[in-house]
C-alpha cells in the first residue's frame, strides 16, 4: 500500500486550484465583490411600515433612508444623521403649545416637537413614476388597458426619470403607519405618541368602509402631528418627553415613501412596495439598478385601493 500516498499526491494537488468543489455559488462569480449570506426564514415584508424582522432589516437597511442612522463605531451606540443634514431640533411645548425651556421639567411638558431637516439634493433611482414627455407632464398618468398589453413588469416601460427626496415623503411614511390595511406592527404604540395618530387611524378606517374599492389617498388627510414646513423640512409632534423617539427616527418606519400610483382600467391604486421608487443612496442615482425578483414573487395584484402589495401594471407620479 506504499504507492497509495502517490496516487492521492496528483490529485490533491489538482484540488488546490483555489476553488472549493463543493462551492455551491457559480463559478462566473468568483472574484467579484459579492457578499452571500443566509437567512433562516424568508421575509414575510419589505414594506418598512410593516417589516420588523433581522431577516427584513438586511435588505431594508440597504434600500431606505430613515433621517438618522447609528454610528456604530461608538460605545455606546448614538445616532448620527443620515438622510438628515443635522440631528433633530426638539422643541417643548405646554399644553397650550407655549414653548418651553430646554431643561423644563416632564411633568410641565404636554409635546415634543421634533423638526428634521434634510440634506439637499438626495433623489430617487431611476422609476416609471417620474417619467415626464415633452411638455413636462406625467408620461403615464392616464393609460389606457390596451397600454399595457407588453408590460408585465416596471423594467417594461421604456422610460424612467428621477426627483429630489421631500420632506413630504417622509410625512406620509408616517401617516402609513396608521393605513387600515397595512397592520403596521408600531401602529399602536405610536398612536400613543403622535399627536393624532390614534384618530387619524379611525378617520382612514371609515373612509375606507365608506368606500373599500376606492383608493385612499393619504394626502387628502392632514395629520396633526406630522407636518411638511417645506421642501426639506418636517416636524414631528409627541406627546410628553419622550427622549427615546430620535431612535424610533433611525428605523425604516419612518424612511421616505413616495406617493407613486397605479392607473389600470380607469382604477388608481399604490404601488406594491419594492416597486415604489427608492431613495439612491448617493447624490446621484444610478443610471442602471439591478434588482432580483424573490422566488415565487405574486404575480396578480388587485387593481383597487388598498395599499398591500401585489404586482401593478402602470404608473401615474404626482
Amino acid at each position: 500500500m506504499r504507492w497509495l500516498p502517490c496516487l492521492l499526491i496528483p490529485l490533491l494537488l489538482a484540488a488546490c486550484d483555489g476553488w472549493l468543489w463543493n462551492n455551491p455559488y457559480p463559478a462566473a462569480d468568483k472574484g467579484k465583490p459579492i457578499f452571500y449570506t443566509a437567512f433562516t426564514e424568508r421575509p414575510k415584508h419589505l414594506d418598512p411600515a410593516q417589516a420588523y424582522s433581522e431577516n427584513e432589516y438586511i435588505f431594508l437597511a440597504q434600500i431606505y433612508l430613515p433621517p438618522l442612522q447609528y454610528h456604530y463605531l461608538k460605545r455606546p451606540y448614538s445616532l448620527v444623521p443620515q438622510a438628515a443634514s443635522t440631528l433633530p431640533a426638539v422643541r417643548y411645548l405646554d399644553k397650550d403649545n407655549r414653548p418651553l425651556p430646554d431643561d423644563a421639567p416632564a411633568e410641565k411638558v404636554a409635546f415634543s416637537e421634533y423638526e428634521i431637516k434634510l440634506r439637499p439634493g438626495q433623489r430617487y433611482q431611476p422609476h416609471p413614476a417620474f417619467a415626464r414627455d415633452a411638455q413636462g407632464r406625467p408620461e403615464y398618468l392616464a393609460l389606457k388597458p390596451g397600454d399595457l398589453r407588453d408590460i408585465h413588469a416596471l423594467s417594461g416601460f421604456p422610460h424612467t426619470g428621477t426627483r429630489e427626496v421631500r420632506a413630504a415623503d417622509y410625512v406620509y411614511q408616517i401617516k402609513r403607519l396608521a393605513h387600515p390595511s397595512i397592520h403596521s406592527p408600531i401602529a399602536g404604540l405610536m398612536a400613543e405618541y403622535v399627536v393624532g395618530l390614534k384618530d387619524y387611524a379611525g378617520t382612514l378606517g371609515q373612509a375606507q368602509k365608506a368606500q373599500p374599492d376606492a383608493f385612499l389617498d393619504l394626502n387628502d388627510y392632514p395629520l396633526e402631528g406630522a407636518r411638511a414646513v417645506d421642501e426639506h423640512t418636517y416636524r414631528i409632534k409627541v406627546y410628553g418627553k419622550y427622549p427615546q423617539f430620535a431612535y424610533w427616527l433611525a428605523m425604516p418606519f419612518f424612511a421616505p415613501q413616495h406617493h407613486a400610483g397605479l392607473v389600470a382600467g380607469g382604477q388608481r391604486a399604490v404601488l406594491p412596495v419594492g416597486e415604489q421608487p427608492q431613495p439612491a443612496h448617493g447624490a446621484e442615482p444610478q443610471p442602471e439598478l439591478f434588482r432580483r425578483e424573490l422566488p415565487r414573487r405574486r404575480r396578480a395584484g388587485r387593481s383597487g385601493g388598498r395599499d398591500t402589495g401585489g404586482c401593478g401594471q402602470a404608473v401615474a407620479a404626482d
